[in-house]
């Protein structure tokens, strides 16, 4: 499983400088950077896996109050 602790991390402690310039855009986190801004979700998506691949990644809205949804992949062994 994935712990994507040190991106929300990053997201909290970065959303108002990021409110500021990116407000209603997506972020791409990686480990502790913001790495990208896209105006739309499926673009910001796009840019992380051409850019990481499988690898770990965060997407998130940039704004101040939003709905809760979270997804996530796991690339696991899949035990029945």
């Amino acid at each position: 499983m994935v712990d994507l602790r040190a991106e929300l991390q990053t997201y909290t402690e970065h959303l108002p400088s990021m409110l500021n310039r990116h407000d209603g855009e997506y972020v791409v986190i990686k480990d502790t950077l913001t790495v990208h801004f896209s105006p739309t979700y499926e673009d910001a998506l796009n840019w992380a896996y051409n850019t990481f691949g499988l690898d770990h990644f965060f997407v998130k809205k940039v704004a101040e109050d939003q709905d809760v949804a979270h997804f996530t992949r796991d690339l696991g062994p899949c035990r029945i």
